[in-house]
């Protein structure tokens, strides 16, 4: 795969994120002279003239679920639509990322999506493709009108995902990304934590905030935590620096929703205890621009604020809020805010709401307080003694209440922060596109295994395992373990070849359930600690009598691979795993 990579002219990489996404690319012959020379796109909010390196997150489709719109023009057009009350047979989907790491039911191929208007449902995949194929035809027009002469062909394509993400959602990316027209072969998937790893390998001491004495934070074996902050998800790992530049993961990736989405949700309580929900959740819906603005006031105030900073801070509230709260004779929103717990923090003067600090600052507690306590208690692991570098990347990473925060929390660490700690991830992803083989071993996050069937053993084996096959005792649910949790991987390790034969003579094809478990030697497939992860599919031989099929799973990269061969001829068969798949 390496190879065929080498070959093409330029890397691009496409940041999928929970509230902003954005893209990055680099020619292959810049890369070779500056790593760092990568290109990024600049986007701007049309009503609020908020400038960013991303857009947000944001899908409009019409009555046919064809894209209209993405980003920033997505969310005015929507406004636009809702505010001439032409929005009804419209699909809007905003921050829906989130739906592959929280959703309660199993992700599949038909896992749905509502959209924020109505309630009505589209297929996730779909939507996610149309979100990746605009960023994807974006990128290669802003190539063609710059006269690059590069074609589809020529692009090697990254796509950025958490790495505590499971196997399903990787999948589903990748068949997102292949629905939005990114061939199979050229696409790769990269961990968010490890691309901003990356990306501050190759930065000068001088942009790494923190690094102070001219001592570099990347030398041969030296640890630090990467705590990547994004809007949604926290992702944090561990790395140890190689001899020869490689990094290796300590821990298993690990993190929790604690993104900068945790203080606009609880902006949006303060918000719903003062006017109510229900009022709320009215006026984002018929008077849209204007609840569209306020969250951008809010966002650029979130991402300013310090705490040193003047003793108020002022939101701009639409006053259609006020109206609204009038018309439905709840009389005026500042005397409700003086029968609230906020009546001494919070003073509303016209369009104005003046929230004094400390109470701003509270805000933050619920997402910071979520990653302080886990990275706590990661760093009392005995896998990563040692380790006092923390890392801090991602956008939210951006803020100074947080930055500050880490600091206080943990003093005898080396907070480093580098200058574009919002597009590290991005801009790394592009560096691993390059340079895959970076990330040299990986910490297996859980045991894996395949569910089989074994001869049976009355002296260990339960009854209840009991199988007649073709006159023969098996026994079921036998967890036929391919790595343990914990277990270092390196980059595309061939791990424990198995033997399987089919069940039934006749077939020509075998499925084979795969499993996770969260201890290291589990005996069944049905115990509490195992969970289904998908299916491995194996052709196998259609004539002679010998069917034994030996399958190896290929640790250590981004995505879970395998490879099969029949044992009589040594040839390579079909072999593939499918996790999108319901339960067997």
């Amino acid at each position: 795969m390496a190879c065929a990579q080498e070959d093409r002219l330029m890397t691009a990489a496409i940041d999928f994120g929970t509230t902003y996404s954005g893209y990055c690319f680099s020619f292959r012959h810049d890369f070779e002279n500056d790593p760092l020379k990568v290109s990024a796109n600049t986007w701007t909010a049309g009503t609020a003239g908020l400038v960013s390196l991303k857009t947000p997150t944001t899908v409009l489709l019409d009555s046919n679920q064809e894209l209209v719109a993405f980003g920033y023009e997505a969310e005015d057009r929507y406004a636009e639509l809702a505010e001439d009350e032409e929005h009804a047979e419209y699909y809007y989907f905003r921050r829906f990322k989130m739906t592959l790491f929280q959703s309660s039911s199993r992700l599949t191929r038909d896992t749905m999506l509502k959209d924020m208007a109505g309630g009505k449902q589209v297929k996730a995949i779909k939507v996610f493709a149309h979100a990746i194929r605009y960023l994807k035809d974006h990128m290669l027009n802003t190539l063609e009108q710059r006269g690059a002469g590069i074609k589809a062909k020529d692009i090697n394509w990254v796509l950025t995902v958490p790495a505590i993400w499971e196997d399903p959602a990787k999948q589903f990316m990748r068949e997102a990304a292949e629905e939005a027209g990114i061939s199979r072969n050229q696409l790769m998937i990269a961990l968010e934590p490890e691309a901003a790893s990356l990306f501050c390998k190759y930065l000068p001491i001088e942009k790494l905030q923190g690094s102070e004495g001219g001592i570099g934070a990347f030398k041969p074996g030296s640890r630090y935590l990467v705590l990547d902050a994004g809007g949604g998800t926290v992702d944090i790992t561990v790395h140890e620096v190689q001899f020869n530049g490689t990094l290796k993961e300590l821990d298993k990736a690990s993190g929790g929703a604690w993104g900068g989405t945790r203080v606009d949700e609880s902006f949006k309580e303060m918000l719903e205890e003062i006017v109510g929900g229900g009022m709320l959740e009215e006026f984002a819906l018929s008077h849209t621009a204007d609840y569209i603005d306020l969250f951008r006031d809010f966002e650029t105030k979130k991402r300013n604020v310090k705490d040193d900073s003047p003793g108020k801070i002022t939101l701009r509230i639409p006053i259609t809020l006020q109206e609204l709260y009038e018309e439905r004779g709840e009389g005026e929103i500042k005397k409700k805010i003086r029968q609230t717990k906020y009546k001494d923090d919070l003073t509303w003067v016209g369009d104005r709401l003046r929230i004094d600090k400390p109470r701003f600052v509270e805000l933050f507690s619920a997402a910071c307080d979520g990653m302080v306590d886990h990275v706590k208690k990661l760093l009392k692991s005995p896998k990563v003694r040692g380790t006092n570098n923390i890392l801090m990347v991602g956008g939210f990473s951006e803020s100074p209440l947080l930055q500050k925060r880490i600091r206080e929390e943990f003093p005898s660490c080396r907070v480093i922060i580098p200058q574009e700690a919002g597009l590290a991830v991005l801009k790394g992803a592009v560096i691993f596109g390059h340079q895959p083989a970076t990330i040299a071993a990986r910490i297996s996050k859980y045991t894996y295994g395949i569910s089989t069937n074994t001869k049976f053993d009355r002296s260990k084996h339960p009854m209840s395992k009991l199988k007649m096959v073709e006159g023969k005792e098996k026994c079921k649910d036998v967890f036929d373990k391919h790595v343990s949790i914990g277990q270092l991987l390196e980059i595309d390790d061939v791990q424990s070849e198995k033997s399987y034969w089919p069940l039934y003579s006749n077939q020509t094809q075998v499925s084979l359930p795969v499993y996770t478990s969260t201890i290291e030697d589990p005996s069944f497939v049905d115990e509490p600690e195992c969970s289904y992860l998908g299916k491995l599919t194996v052709d196998i031989p259609k004539h002679g009598s010998d069917k034994e099929v030996s399958s190896s799973f290929i640790f250590g990269g981004t995505e879970l691979k395998v490879q099969a061969v029949v044992k009589s001829t040594g040839e390579t068969t079909s072999a593939n795993f499918d996790f999108l798949e319901g339960e067997p």
